[in-house]
């Protein structure tokens, strides 16, 4: 079985890497004879893949932190997603050519929006989000080596082991999110003029979040018929789908509230952009998969224990992440909801080198989990220690 699925993942790269460059070298031209188009929707496709490689940086310090079986089949997959992070790096780089395409601070904003911006010029402005993206990414890289790449000497203890990626995963976890907050506020946040929001970094890192676990989970499931994932097993994982979901509720209906509540206009604007017209179909549909129909399957244990339901669960909550990453950006360049060739090449063009690298890790996935750093904690984690006269629980 795991041979197998290694050779299933070692031959997605073989098809992919030819259709990446293809759908980039269109993406390119679409950057200089339609930068107005290509841009924004470069951003879309960059966003979501970067939350989808970010988001499994929190959940692997996660269990670092909190231990448990849940973690180890799922851990491969977050080192497979955290191996695309040199890809992304590389793939950030255009985005600092259309800045202003993409930013009202760095283009030519209305008057009401020049005066507004005018006072915000001291942070938002072309060096200072260049150097906190390098900052940013100097944080996520530094943390991907220390938990993921940085290699483990032989002769260390299990126990030291564990308590060295426990404390740098209790401190990375703050650091992670204080410095992703501050990037999502740069990347996506200032697509609109005058608007700001605290919460809507976390709702944008929930996603990430929501989107990762909802990844490894899908591509562990079919492990359940190698009895690798039991039943209990599986039903834990989809209750943590299940409360990062409500999460990602709670914190979107509370921004939609406190919002409402203060009806100023420089705060409302947001949702009125992407309310009007067309758009507002698209928040009734988020507002449904991402919500209602996920809270009512998930409540029930058989459903959650049932590997095909879950496939169709976490399908979805992958789907509809990037029908809100889109409703999150498009909105902000046009008035009407309309798909654009670029939206598409640029999706598909980064996706496509994003999986060729995560495949080419998941190939390598058997290894992973033989690793001394898995075995011997998870032996800690699992409380068990083979004394020479059985297995004794502590």
């Amino acid at each position: 079985m795991a041979d197998s699925r290694a050779k299933r993942y070692a031959r997605w790269p073989q098809y992919g890497g030819f259709a990446a460059a293809a759908a980039l070298l269109a993406l390119i031209a679409g950057f200089v004879f339609y930068p107005k188009q290509a841009y924004p929707s470069y951003l879309f496709g960059f966003l979501f893949w970067i939350g989808l490689t970010l988001g499994c940086l929190p959940l692997l310090m996660m269990h670092h932190l909190t231990g448990g079986k849940w973690g180890f089949t799922l851990r491969p997959f977050f080192s497979a997603g955290l191996a695309t992070l040199p890809l992304m790096t590389v793939l950030v780089l255009p985005l600092f050519f259309g800045l202003k395409y993409l930013y009202p601070w760095a283009g030519l904003p209305s008057k009401h929006a020049a005066e507004v911006l005018r006072q915000r010029a001291i942070y938002l402005n072309t060096p200072g989000v260049i150097i906190r993206t390098v900052v940013s990414y100097a944080v996520w890289l530094g943390l991907t080596w220390l938990l993921v790449w940085r290699p483990v000497p032989a002769e260390i203890q299990p126990s030291r082991l564990r308590s060295r990626l426990q404390l740098i995963s209790g401190v990375g976890l703050v650091v992670f999110c204080v410095i992703t907050s501050f990037t999502l506020i740069d990347w996506l946040m200032a697509i609109e003029s005058t608007w700001y929001s605290s919460i809507f970094p976390a709702i944008v890192l929930n996603g990430q979040v929501l989107c990762a676990l909802a990844l490894a989970l899908l591509l562990s499931l079919p492990r359940s018929n190698a009895a690798r994932i039991d039943d209990e097993q599986l039903n834990h994982l989809s209750t943590l789908l299940f409360a990062f979901i409500m999460m990602w509720t709670y914190l979107s209906v509370g921004q939609l509230i406190i919002i409402y509540a203060g009806d100023l206009p420089h705060e409302i604007s947001w949702y009125l952009h992407r309310m009007r017209g067309s758009w507002l179909w698209v928040a009734c549909v988020l507002a449904i998969v991402q919500f209602a129909v996920p809270f009512i399957l998930l409540l029930f244990r058989g459903i959650k224990k049932s590997p095909k339901t879950m496939t169709a669960v976490t399908v979805g909550q992958l789907g509809i992440q990037v029908i809100a990453m889109f409703w999150y950006t498009a909105p902000a360049y046009r008035h009407a909801l309309r798909l654009a060739w670029t939206d598409v090449v640029a999706f598909v063009g980064i996706g496509l080198a994003w999986v060729v690298v995560f495949s080419r890790q998941a190939s390598r996935e058997p290894r992973l989990e033989t690793l001394t750093r898995d075995r011997g904690v998870a032996e800690r984690e699992r409380g068990v220690i083979d004394r020479g006269r059985g297995v004794i629980k502590v």
